[in-house]
């Protein structure tokens, strides 16, 4: 069985070792090596300390980062795609086992034999920042230990803690509340990080909210900003209470601080809030964000402004770049009288004017299909397009219309909505050289 590792029972697979949670719980994991194959965003908020993460999708590429020397007990959420992976390893050479029932599985014992459960740990390997939603839980304590934007490990350059220092600072001088409950995403972050930006390091915040993906959004938040995640947790009643200690200064999204503080001073800032503007491996690349808005369509664009959302809410400088049927969403919903050739004059007529004209992409039913998307986000309280395109205007958010497809379609600055720019592919391209994602749309 390997290195004292007890199975559990044989369900017909002789092949394919089994541990039991209980069997899991009793075991002295710094004989093994811990292969967790869930999504980021999962480990985040409940993680093993210690474990290496390779999500299921990377584990093709990533296989040989598993090291050897010692047994793999590998484990997923449910045990189905850790089945798979320890069957895979065993074929390699490894003495792999899996966790019968995965993580849900181990979680539910440690909660019925009234042990405290795994809380939100580094673990040894990340596969970057996370995407997608967490899995829906009803209590998550989460330890105070955050992830550095510099990594989790400590290079020897330092005392080795994290962003926020460590779990027994001082308490704070002021604590502020956010009641985010019925804000759908971006609401709840861009709200939180409205609310702390300028107020004073070492305010403490508290807020509630009440959409699932908020337990993954807030700790990434908190992890990619650098601030100190305290506590989460959702109630019986389903609202989600976060605690969060402000310990980074955050400047306003798109300013030419938080855009490059390397060219303030020469020398590269110390601590997290220095990520959010250079790159500190080297290099022009930082975390901005391009998007370049090629289609004019409604569900499209919706979507570019809840990411550029989102990403001035963790500081970053985001640049919206429209192109060709893209720049039908910056026109102005009132005609305005331009001199235009009969060439522009019967473009202009055919194209939409503004963002109320937009059809979807899908669906569009001569225009119905948009009106019900509309009518669909208003109930579910989910901000219109307008609504995210000024907020994200608000936040810094640079719109920039290319000055040559304006051209090719008869479009004139005129016509444009207060607030855009106008550039070329030497404006896109500055901007995407800076970014570490670009997206087309």
């Amino acid at each position: 069985m390997g290195v004292g590792i007890p199975l559990g029972g044989d369900d017909g697979d002789e092949d394919i070792k089994r541990i039991s949670p209980a069997d899991f719980a009793a075991l002295d994991k710094s004989t093994v090596t811990l292969l967790d194959l869930r999504e980021p965003d999962e480990v985040i908020v409940h993680g093993i300390d210690g474990a290496i993460n390779i999500p299921f999708s990377q584990i093709g590429k990533r296989l040989s980062q598993v090291p050897h020397g010692k047994p793999v007990v590998v484990f997923c959420r449910v045990g189905d795609w850790s089945e798979q992976v320890t069957e895979i390893l065993a074929d390699r050479g490894y003495d792999a086992t899996n966790l019968d029932g995965g993580f849900q599985a181990y979680r539910d014992y440690l909660k019925q034999a009234g042990e405290s459960e795994p809380g939100a740990t580094a673990p040894a390997t990340s596969a970057g920042a996370a995407s997608g939603s967490a899995a829906a839980v009803a209590s998550i304590p989460v330890a105070a230990r955050q992830l550095s934007l510099h990594g989790a490990t400590d290079d020897g350059d330092g005392d080795g803690s994290a962003a926020g220092g460590d779990d027994t600072a001082a308490a704070p001088a002021t604590t502020v509340h956010v009641d985010a409950k019925g804000l759908k995403c971006p609401g709840p972050i861009v709200k939180i990080a409205d609310t702390l930006r300028p107020l004073p390091i070492g305010t403490r915040l508290t807020a509630d909210a009440t959409e699932d993906a908020f337990l993954s959004d807030i700790a990434v938040w908190c992890e990619r900003t650098g601030n100190r995640l305290v506590e989460l947790n959702r109630d019986d009643a389903g609202v989600i209470h976060v605690t969060i200690d402000k310990t980074v200064d955050m400047p306003k999204p798109g300013s030419p601080a938080a855009a490059c503080p390397s060219q303030q001073g020469g020398a590269a800032q110390a601590g997290p809030q220095a990520a959010v503007g250079y790159n500190p491996e080297g290099g022009d690349i930082r975390h901005d964000k391009t998007f370049v808005v090629f289609s004019g369509d409604l569900d499209k664009t919706i979507a570019v402004f809840i990411m550029a959302n989102g990403a001035a809410a963790m500081g970053r400088k985001v640049t919206v770049f429209f192109t060709f049927w893209g720049l039908n969403i910056l026109r102005k919903p009132k005609h305005v009288r331009v001199r235009k050739s009969l060439i522009e004059r019967m473009f202009g007529m055919m194209m939409p004017r503004g963002t109320r004209k937009l059809g979807l992409s899908r669906m569009n039913m001569g225009g119905i299909g948009a009106k019900m998307i509309r009518g669909i986000m208003k109930s579910k309280n989910v901000e219109s397009l307008e609504s995210l395109m000024k907020q994200a205007t608000d936040h810094g958010v640079r719109l920039v219309a290319c000055q040559m497809s304006m051209d090719i379609m008869g479009i004139h600055k005129e016509e444009l909505i207060d607030g855009v720019e106008l550039g070329g592919v030497s404006t896109f391209l500055g901007s995407g050289e800076t970014s570490d994602m670009s997206l087309f749309v």
